[in-house]
């Protein structure tokens, strides 16, 4: 599968009339947090979902419907709180886990994961890298492959040394940055790992949270990399 590097961003109030709703990886424009979803005519993967604004109505229309299968990297807030609100009516029908969150977290966090069932099967089209062991929460994140495009959660550096130099890095074209930017992830070796990045994304709020941090941007702006953040434009989707 192949991905034009070319996003078709699209602000809150402009719909995407001229591409097929079955082809689509999406990173959405929650706030400070991250919600991706890849979209075909028979399923929603979605990569985490969390953030602090969610958009469901653009969800319902492409999802609603469909099998949605629910990835997630950490127990951040910023990463399961859409869960929270999930319709109801989805999680009953075809909604599952495909991957839980390492290790245990608030008694509110397991409860709320307590409501989905896990999914029965996994999607092949995802590798995933996951510690053996971690003092914290950001250091216990999931690293997801999908296809060419890498999801690292809040996965710090002292993590990327383990899992870039495996076969997740090689050949990634997409990158959503760790920890949405910050200074704790996207080392320059990590970055050294990967020779056909071709973009990387920030889900977060420079306003307010200083992400995606100065050294991040530098160290892409070194490696020639463009940068685009969901704050300056919105949800960011990708033909497949």
């Amino acid at each position: 599968m192949k991905y034009f590097f070319f996003a078709l961003i699209t602000l809150s109030a402009t719909p995407v009339v001229h591409i097929s709703p079955l082809q689509l990886f999406i990173v959405w424009n929650v706030g400070q947090g991250q919600w991706t979803t890849s979209v075909n005519s028979e399923s929603c993967l979605h990569f985490d979902i969390g953030g602090e604004s969610f958009p469901w109505k653009k969800v319902r229309k492409l999802c609603e419907k469909k099998e949605n299968r629910i990835y997630l990297s950490h127990w951040d807030w910023d990463h399961v709180g859409g869960l929270s609100r999930w319709p109801w009516g989805w999680k009953r029908h075809k909604t599952c886990i495909a991957l839980r969150p390492l290790g245990k977290s608030s008694l509110k966090k397991m409860k709320l994961l307590s409501g989905f069932t896990d999914c029965q099967e996994l999607t092949r089209e995802i590798q995933i890298w996951t510690p053996r062991s971690a003092k914290d929460s950001n250091s216990q994140s999931h690293v997801l492959k999908f296809q060419r495009i890498l999801l690292p959660g809040d996965s710090p550096t002292s993590q990327e040394k383990f899992w870039r130099p495996t076969n997740l890095t090689q050949d990634v074209t997409l990158l959503i940055l760790g920890h949405h930017g910050s200074a704790t992830s996207t080392s320059e070796d990590t970055l050294k790992q990967m020779p056909a990045l071709r973009m990387a994304i920030s889900s977060a709020r420079w306003s307010r949270y200083g992400h995606p941090h100065p050294d991040v941007q530098a160290r892409l702006k070194r490696k020639k990399v463009p940068l685009l953040r969901t704050e300056d434009w919105g949800h960011l989707h990708f033909q497949q």
